[in-house]
């Protein structure tokens, strides 16, 4: 009764489907019953009661005219439809406008049927047929069937028998069927005919539609009811049709299927009918009907069968997938195990060589140097005799003196320039050149090959004493152009730098000026507050939250630094690497999308093996670095990693903050050897370091002293330091390290060597020393270095104006800077610049192999995640499967609410790892150059197969438990949408909220999201609903199932569909809606990508 009532402002157009109903029926009996009302049997039949008896069990004769009927049926069915079209088109399937037999099928029904009615009636049954104007008094009335409302026929001063429920008259004058006027029907009350029903309060007939069962009652002398329908009086037919919580007595019974409107037949065995079936359903193999009279059946071994399946897919994927990474990994230490033994072999034929010779060398010297001297002992004697003789200088007698030489004497002479003395002073240890012979590698194809190459290389450097080699060694201990490659030069000049923050205005580094060398190595040394980050921050075109004033120029030339990011690395203070891949993935991924995309493949196997070689990691390369959650190396370990991803890139400029921070010495030295040989490449080094050793700091070429305040007190070669301090009374004592000595000057200790040591006065010493200008604001500290003011200067910024203004003033300063701050962001995002590198990196789709290549791995190491993710949606779909309502009377609509929340909460919650995890690895790939574009579009494409799968995780268990009428994949398609669509939504948060606000978010949309659906308290909230993806999700699932209800459900259907404000042709459009909802959802999370949290792209 309650779709009744929610339907009772429509009934308008349930009026429609009724009148086509009479039309055709009413059609089909008066061209079935061709014979004449005044023929002798009809005046029989109405003569007398006897007769009327014997009438009603008589079988009349066979129709004349069978075939004209059929037409007129199919005729007067066509026109039907086009009615039903017009007024109730929003809840009739497309099957059912192309053939109204889906409804109610009267000319496929035995014509026996029609017969019978004839003979009941006497041949009179189209004129017990309602007309237009009594179906309007039946349908507009619908919710209240049993009370109709007063007619000529049946009305408080005239009520017949055939007013009675199940009982009809005929009427007393030929009537059209589409009269608006309601006739006389006083003559020959008799029961409803069967198939047909006799609504109380209007004494004419309506056919019965299909899945309806509507016999002639009988009565129970039990309950002096008329069973099947119930209704009390005498009893004659069925009595009404209406929604199935008002008139489930004319449902075909659950277990039975009704052919026609007059048949009941049992289910048999290995078949199960529901309520209003027409025929009987075929159980599925892998389910159990060995009993008649099933009304559903049992599809939980179909869910189990469908999910053991899926376990058994997942298992093979990753099972599968951890093979392949493993056998490639295998193969891949195979490969180098068999290049390391060639290249060893390779270098022990050298060495043995290489002994051999300086076996024969040293011989060959000592036979030499007899020689040597046993012929000038010859020839002095020769000369002493030839003194007395007199000279001649012709060639003859040179010939004549060369003649008297030995052989191997002679053979000497002529190895060498000339006949001086100097030519014939050989060493008695002649060198032996210490460069390797090439290793010939053919192709470098294979991962041998590659590898090969790549030790013989390294093996190379090594036997030529790279790291050892100064500028003034002799040429032939050089390494060659194959072992050292010098990189386009980054030079960086920079004159009366100071920054200032935004947010305060208070200046953190001031009038820093100076130049920092390609080859060179500087260290940025200060106490904390120093300004030591925001320099490198300044130099690097990382600070967005400071106003930078000063110049700075790259090779003597003004320019963005961001025009040649992809030639230069920033090492962060923090550790970021991702925690899920190897050492070697991690140095690999940074090489591949930064690298040269024209470097060979062998190249880059080279880079990579030399620095996991340089920084030590050989025995961990395999090993995966770990998170907080999931251990992985050394802390120490980590943090060599983190320098090496920026070593990968070959870098010009190489910016580290703190990089030693948190290593033992050794790791230190390590770092420090491997900074050392870039910068013999050409690579300007930078680097953040507090308090090194001694034997640390020496391996800097260049060291920078910031003061509190962001001065500079010293800027210069690491060997000056130690003299120029000492100019100023800073003498280090024995035994102290000075960098420490230094720190605690800085800091503001008194040392032991200069108590009275001013720090206010050493920016300004400084200044006077390289001749720079002394700022305004230290003038007067200039010319008056006795002053003691009992505050340092450089921390107080005279900001008197700013504490005095209101607290509504300094509000709206702060959103003004605000506002200036997210534009400049907005602005940089969309700003250009020239690439100045000279390098090309690889572009968007050669990136994103490479990302999507990274995600898949790290999604299969992270299985367990993923089968959390799975069990959890399994025990939702079981739980809400056994929960669910499914009951007919409200067509399946009540059980998809809560899966709607529980999807949506649990996708939600699931992908918010897929951006939130990665958020500052993404950061600092975005600010070296990595294409967010690419990086979005992997990330996505590889959440794709969750996508997938996820749906069928959950309706294995739910859809088997709930067992609705709708299809598996009709509910698999919806659910498909509707996990897109949420996933796109957590993109957004994940991109835009930090993981704790953005974990309650994806709480929160999904419940008010679909409490906005069911409530209706006010106006406001049924309009926005048209705006919640919930909306469409139920809907969709809802006339997924509706479409299902079918003949004797339409009005259920209708009723259920009106109260909602569905319509049945809309399934499509819902599916739609949801995947464009995905698909804007992606959109808005690429935007906020792109333009959110810009300040750390940088």
């Amino acid at each position: 009764m309650e779709l009744l009532i929610a339907y009772s402002t429509q009934s308008q157009l349930l009026r429609g489907i009724f009148v086509g109903v009479v039309l055709f029926s009413h059609a089909s009996v008066q061209s079935a019953f061709v014979h004449s009302e005044n023929s002798a049997e009809f005046q029989a039949a109405q003569s007398s009661p006897e007769s009327m008896a014997v009438s009603r069990v008589s079988v009349s004769p066979p129709l004349t005219d069978e075939s004209g009927s059929n037409q007129e049926i199919k005729a007067l069915t066509a026109n039907a439809t086009q009615l039903l079209q017009d007024q109730y088109g929003f809840c009739i399937s497309k099957r059912e406008r192309d053939g109204l037999d889906e409804i109610f099928g009267f000319h496929n029904s035995d014509i026996n049927l029609l017969l019978d009615c004839d003979a009941l009636t006497g041949g009179t049954t189209t004129e017990r047929f309602c007309v237009m104007s009594e179906l309007r008094l039946y349908f507009e009335n619908l919710a209240a069937v049993d009370t109709p409302p007063p007619n000529l026929n049946c009305n408080a001063t005239g009520w017949d028998q055939a007013c009675e429920a199940g009982w009809a008259g005929r009427v007393s004058q030929v009537v059209e069927l589409d009269s608006e006027i309601v006739p006389s029907r006083l003559l020959d009350p008799l029961p409803c005919c069967a198939g047909f029903f006799c609504p109380r309060g209007l004494s004419c007939m309506i056919p019965c539609p299909l899945g309806a069962y509507c016999p002639l009652a009988t009565l129970n002398h039990t309950t002096n009811m008329c069973e099947p329908n119930l209704y009390a009086g005498q009893c004659g037919g069925a009595d009404k049709w209406a929604d199935v919580t008002s008139a489930i007595n004319i449902f075909c019974p659950a277990g039975h299927f009704c052919p026609t409107p007059i048949e009941n037949r049992i289910c048999s065995v290995g078949h199960f009918c529901r309520l209003g079936s027409t025929d009987q359903d075929k159980c599925s193999h892998l389910t159990t009907c060995q009993s008649e009279n099933l009304q559903s059946q049992n599809l939980q071994g179909v869910g189990g069968l469908i999910l053991a399946g899926l376990l058994i897919l997942l298992v093979v994927i990753y099972t599968c997938s951890d093979w392949l990474m493993d056998l490639r990994h295998r193969r891949k230490a195979y490969a180098r195990d068999v290049a390391a033994r060639q290249v060893l072999e390779h270098i022990s034929k050298y060495k043995l060589f290489k002994v051999t010779a300086k076996r024969q060398a040293t011989k060959l010297t000592r036979k030499l140097t007899r020689t040597i001297s046993r012929d000038q002992r010859d020839l002095s004697i020769k000369e002493e005799l030839q003194e007395n003789q007199p000279t001649s200088s012709t060639p003859s007698s040179s010939r004549r003196l060369s003649a008297n030489l030995s052989p191997k004497f002679q053979d000497v002479l002529k190895l060498m320039t000339g006949y001086s003395k100097k030519a014939m002073t050989l060493s008695t240890s002649p060198r032996v050149s210490l460069q390797l012979p090439t290793l010939v590698i053919p192709t470098k194809d294979t991962y041998s090959q590659r590898f090969a190459y790549a030790y013989g290389q390294i093996e190379k450097e090594r036997a030529l004493g790279h790291r050892g080699t100064s500028p003034d060694s002799e040429q032939e201990d050089q390494p060659d152009d194959e072992v050292i490659r010098n990189r386009f030069g980054i030079e960086l000049t920079f004159s009366e730098l100071s920054m200032v923050l935004k947010s305060s205005g208070k200046k953190i580094l001031c009038n820093v000026a100076g130049k920092l060398s390609p080859g060179r190595i500087t260290a940025i040394m200060g106490p904390s507050g120093a300004g030591k980050t925001t320099f490198l921050n300044g130099l690097a075109g990382k600070s967005t939250n400071t106003r930078t004033t000063g110049q700075v120029f790259v090779n003597g030339k003004p320019g963005p630094m961001h025009s040649y990011k992809r030639i230069i690395g920033f090492v962060p203070q923090d550790d970021i690497v991702h925690g899920s891949l190897t050492v070697e993935e991690n140095l690999w991924f940074s090489a591949n999308y930064r690298l040269p995309v024209n470097m060979p493949i062998y190249e880059r196997v080279l880079v990579v093996e030399r620095i996991i070689q340089e920084l030590g990691l050989g025995g961990i390369r395999d090993s995966l670095v770990g998170t907080v959650e999931k251990r992985g190396v050394s802390g120490g370990q980590r943090k060599r990693v983190n320098v090496g991803l920026e070593l990968a890139i070959e870098p010009s400029l190489l910016i580290l903050d703190e990089p030693t921070s948190g290593l033992d010495s050794t790791s230190s030295r390590l770092v420090l050897q491997a900074l050392r040989r870039e910068a013999m490449e050409g690579v300007n080094v930078i680097l953040v370091v507090h308090q090194p050793s001694y034997g640390l700091f020496k391996m800097f070429d260049d060291v920078m002293f910031l003061a509190k305040g962001g001065y500079t007190v010293y800027l210069g070669p690491v060997v000056e330091v130690e003299a120029y301090f000492s100019g100023l009374g800073l003498i280090v004592p024995e035994r102290i390290n000075p960098p420490d000595y230094y720190m605690d000057a800085l800091e503001g200790i008194p040392v032991s060597s200069s108590p009275q040591l001013d720090l206010r006065t050493m920016p300004i010493m400084w200044m006077r020393h390289k001749g720079y200008p002394i700022p305004n604001d230290m003038v007067d500290l200039a010319g008056d270095v006795e002053s003691t003011p009992t505050e340092n200067p450089s921390l107080v910024h005279p900001e008197s104006s700013r504490f005095s203004a209101t607290f509504f003033q300094q509000a709206c300063q702060e959103l003004y800077q605000k506002i200036l701050m997210t534009w400049d962001e907005i602005k940089t995002a969309l700003s250009r610049v020239d690439n100045l590198s000279g390098r090309q990196t690889p572009g968007f789709f050669r990136q994103l192999r490479t990302i999507l290549h990274r995600v898949a791995k790290q999604r299969f190491r992270e299985v367990k995640l993923h089968i959390q993710d799975y069990v959890i949606l399994l025990i939702a779909g079981g739980c809400l499967g056994v929960l669910s309502n499914m009951d007919d009377t409200n067509l399946g609509s009540e059980g998809y609410h809560f899966t709607i929340i529980a999807l949506a909460l649990l996708i939600m919650i699931a992908s918010l790892r897929t951006f939130s995890a990665d958020k500052i690895q993404f950061w600092r790939e975005s600010a070296s150059g990595v294409n967010r574009l690419a990086f979005y579009l992997a990330k996505d494409m590889a959440d794709i197969f969750n996508v997938v799968m996820k749906p069928l995780i959950y309706l294995s268990m739910f859809y088997f438990l709930s067992n609705p009428r709708s299809s598996f994949l009709s509910n698999y398609v919806v659910t498909l949408v509707l996990v897109y669509c949420v996933t796109g939504l957590a993109y957004i948060l994940a991109i835009l909220l930090e993981p704790a606000p953005a974990q309650l978010c994806a709480v929160f949309v999904p419940v008010i999201a679909s409490l906005i659906v069911s409530s209706k308290k006010t106006r406001f909230l049924p309009t926005l609903s048209y705006f919640s993806y919930a909306r469409y999700a139920l809907e969709a699932y809802v006339l997924a199932n509706a479409e299902r209800y079918e003949g004797v459900w339409v009005i259920t259907r209708c009723g259920l569909l009106a109260s909602q404000g569905y319509r049945l042709e809309n399934w499509s459009k819902c599916l739609l809606i949801l995947f464009g909802y995905g698909v804007v959802a992606r959109i808005v999370a690429i935007l906020s990508l792109l333009f959110s949290h810009r300040n750390r792209q940088k």
